[in-house]
């Protein structure tokens, strides 16, 4: 059965790329270096010619990081058959079980703009539980064929 969803292997290299681009402009200038991230070209004071406001870094991070997470999910793999359709699906439906697991158990035990950070967060857990499954299960596979070949 044929996917047109995905793309083409190649770009999961870009998507790694990306991601990890973004993760460390997210953590540098909104984590560690807060004053460093307003002093970018990007956050401008509030001028009448700025074009991006004082949490701009904080939105560019974050879509770069949705983008290389995206891609790297949804690229396919360089011997896509039946069986890894059928764990890419079983990694999306434990991917979405986690996530809102963990989602209704904040729910009970976060409150206020905690909760909101919270969900902001969260927003990606669905894509990286999936990452993380798919290639766990992706190496067992792997491993159990080369077994078998021995």
């Amino acid at each position: 059965m044929k996917n047109n969803l995905l793309i083409p292997n190649k770009y999961k290299v870009f998507g790694w790329i990306i991601f990890l681009a973004f993760i460390l402009l997210h953590i540098f200038t909104n984590i560690i270096y807060p004053e460093i991230g307003e002093k970018l070209p990007l956050s401008t004071e509030n001028t009448s010619r700025s074009f991006f406001d004082a949490s701009s870094n904080m939105t560019l991070a974050g879509a770069g990081i949705l983008l290389g997470l995206i891609m790297i999910c949804f690229t396919r793999e360089k011997n896509e058959d039946e069986y890894i359709s059928y764990l890419r699906l079983r990694s999306w439906q434990v991917s979405v079980l986690i996530s809102y697991s963990i989602l209704f158990i904040a729910n009970l035990f976060i409150y206020g703009s905690w909760f909101l950070s919270f969900m902001i967060y969260n927003l990606l857990t669905v894509l990286l539980v999936f990452i993380i499954t798919f290639n766990l299960s992706l190496y067992k596979i792997k491993g159990e064929r080369t077994g078998d070949e021995k």
